[in-house]
């Protein structure tokens, strides 16, 4: 099984995926190839590369899908992660685009489950949690207006949820994979 999970920048969307991952031994961290910086000493949910070696991953044919996010920041998924989600050992989560999403459930439809979940905060919280990480107000306006984007696409997921108590939204996720076991 792979869990998506998006979202507005700011929305908790890593903080659920530790949470989960920590309740969870038979979940993984789909990692993502990503040219932004790291923000952190322990960057887990990424590989950082330079834009050249991005392109280069790109040109190879080695991601399924990428996107150029926020202002020339590039995220995309090795076909790698996807064969390992298909292997099917163990179960994998992985922060996504909005738009990566469809791409995976098409790709992924009829060799593995996919669960994808949408969170959603009010604007006003998504700018407090991104200056408490100390984004420049720059990056911070970026981030922000693709937020109306991001939340025109809720209607592809198969859960959203406002994400206002990280503990409450990672049991809600919990409960809804539960409730639709395949």
């Amino acid at each position: 099984m792979l869990i998506l999970v998006s979202g507005p920048s700011g929305v908790g969307k890593s903080s659920v995926i530790e949470l989960l991952l920590a309740r969870h031994k038979n979940l993984a961290l789909m990692k993502t190839f990503t040219t932004r910086k790291q923000r952190a000493q322990i960057d887990g949910a990424y590989f950082h590369v330079s834009k050249k070696k991005f392109d280069e991953m790109i040109k190879n044919g080695e991601l399924f899908e990428y996107e150029n996010v926020h202002a020339d920041l590039y995220y995309g998924t090795p076909f790698s992660s996807l064969d390992k989600v298909i292997e099917g050992k163990k179960d994998y989560i992985k922060d996504i685009d909005v738009h990566g999403v469809e791409k995976l459930q098409n790709y992924l439809r009829g060799k593995s489950r996919v669960v994808s979940v949408f969170l959603d905060s009010p604007d006003h919280h998504l700018r407090q949690r991104l200056e408490r990480r100390g984004e420049s107000s720059e990056m911070i306006e970026k981030r922000l207006s693709r937020a109306g984007m991001e939340r025109s696409k809720k209607h592809l997921f198969d859960l959203v949820l406002q994400c206002d108590d990280i503990g409450q939204t990672a049991q809600d996720i919990e409960n809804f994979i539960q409730q639709n076991k395949a």
